[in-house]
């Protein structure tokens, strides 16, 4: 056995040895809830504005989209947002990623809380 596998037995793994010899994606990997939204803002964003409106009302199972989803993208309010991340999407898509990313940012802020996860069962919980 050599110094790092002693280091990562013992626990003194620290982040230069992590770098001097691997192991930085070792671990618990954490990814946000809404990872898709964001990449997706980031290719196409209106296409992000159209996932954050729909996002509760789409289904598990095919079809996915029924007509209270439709009604909620067809809703004046959201039409106007789609709307406006086209026409800032259009003036060289910096400011439509801007407003595209405000809305998906605004939405999300209402969900905090903390997650516990069981070490045993890998389940994780919102407290």
């Amino acid at each position: 056995m050599d110094a790092a596998e002693q280091d990562i037995y013992s626990g003194k793994y620290t982040l230069v040895s992590r770098v001097l010899y691997g192991g930085m994606a070792s671990g618990a990997l954490v990814l946000p809830t809404n990872m898709i939204k964001i990449i997706l803002t980031l290719i196409f964003p209106p296409l992000g504005t159209i996932l954050e409106i729909i996002g509760n009302a789409l289904l598990d199972k095919f079809p996915y989209i029924t007509w209270d989803t439709l009604k909620k993208l067809l809703d004046f309010k959201n039409i106007n947002k789609i709307i406006y991340t086209f026409i800032f999407t259009s003036m060289f898509y910096v400011p439509g990623l801007v407003y595209a990313l405000a809305q998906l940012t605004s939405s999300q802020n209402g969900d905090r809380g903390t997650l516990q996860c069981d070490p045993n069962t890998g389940d994780c919980q919102l407290v």
